[in-house]
C-alpha cells in the first residue's frame, strides 16, 4: 500500500512539474525564472565542491610525486658517494703492497673509554687476532677478538689501544695512545726531540703487529714541560672514526 502511494506521489509532482513548464502564466514564468537561479546557484556550488575535491586529490598525488622523487635522489646521491668511496678502496688496495681483505663495519661498540667495531669478516675469510686494520688514509686499529664470521676490531680511540710509532721527517720515536677525545698521545719522545706541528707520525714497524709506515695522524701541539723528561705531542688521526663504513684487514705483505 505505501509503495502504491508513492508512486502517486511522485506521479503527481512529475504531471505539475510537466503543467508548470508548459504554462506561460506570469506566475509561474517568475517561479521558473526563481528555480532556474536557484538550481544555478546550487550547480555552481557543487562545482566548487567538485574543483576542491579534484584539486585535493591532485595535491596529494603531487606530494606523492615529489616523495618519490625525493627518495629516488637520495638513493642516487648515496649510490654516488658509495661508488667514489669503492673507488677509493679499489685504488688503495692495488697500490698499497700489502694483501688485503676488504669489509664492511656491521656495528659500532663504545663502553666508556672503550672503542670497537664489529666487522663483517671472519677466520673463515683467513683472518686472525692482531691483523691490523686500516682505510686509504691511515690506520685504524687492530683485530681483537675473531670470530666464524665477524671480528672486533679495536680502534685507535680506545684506552688499552698502542703502538710503536715514529715522526716521518725526524724519524723520532714514541708510543701512541688515547686517553679521551678526538687526539692521540704520541708518549716517550724525550726533550729537544725534533718535532714540530704538521709533522707526520707514521708506524714504526718495531712491534709485531703493525707493519712501518702506515700513518697515524699528523703533530698538533707539541709541549716541553718545565719538569719530567719527555715531550707532550698530540696528535689528529688522519681516520675519521665516525664517518667509517668499509676498512681493509692487512694479512700479509705482497
Amino acid at each position: 500500500m505505501f509503495y502504491k502511494d508513492y508512486m502517486i506521489l511522485c506521479a503527481t509532482v512529475l504531471i505539475s512539474i510537466i503543467l508548470m513548464t508548459s504554462n506561460n502564466n506570469r506566475q509561474i514564468i517568475f517561479v521558473k525564472l526563481w528555480l532556474s537561479d536557484v538550481i544555478g546557484v546550487f550547480q555552481h556550488e557543487w562545482s566548487s565542491v567538485q574543483l576542491y575535491f579534484d584539486l585535493k586529490e591532485k595535491n596529494e598525488l603531487l606530494r606523492e610525486e615529489n616523495m618519490q622523487l625525493f627518495l629516488e635522489n637520495n638513493f642516487f646521491h648515496e649510490m654516488e658517494l658509495e661508488n667514489r668511496r669503492l673507488k677509493a678502496l679499489i685504488g688503495f688496495e692495488k697500490n698499497s703492497g700489502f694483501q688485503l681483505k676488504a669489509t664492511r663495519i656491521i656495528a659500532r661498540q663504545k663502553k666508556g673509554f672503550i672503542n670497537d667495531i664489529v666487522l663483517g669478516i671472519g677466520f673463515k675469510d683467513s683472518v686472525s687476532k692482531n691483523m691490523p686494520v686500516v682505510v686509504p688514509s691511515g690506520l685504524v686499529g687492530k683485530l681483537y677478538q675473531v670470530g666464524k664470521s665477524r671480528s672486533n676490531c679495536q680502534i685507535m680511540l680506545d684506552q688499552n689501544f698502542r703502538a710503536s710509532a715514529k715522526i716521518q721527517r725526524t724519524r723520532a720515536k714514541g708510543i701512541v695512545d688515547w686517553k679521551g677525545g678526538d687526539l692521540c698521545f704520541l708518549n716517550e719522545v724525550p726533550k729537544r726531540s725534533d718535532v714540530k706541528i704538521g709533522d707526520w707520525l707514521i708506524t714504526s714497524g718495531y712491534g709485531e703487529i703493525f707493519p712501518a709506515g702506515l700513518r697515524i695522524g699528523r703533530v698538533v701541539s707539541v709541549i716541553e714541560p718545565a719538569r719530567g723528561l719527555f715531550m707532550e705531542i698530540k696528535i689528529k688521526p688522519c681516520v675519521d672514526f665516525d664517518k667509517l663504513e668499509e676498512v681493509f684487514v692487512i694479512t700479509g705483505v705482497r
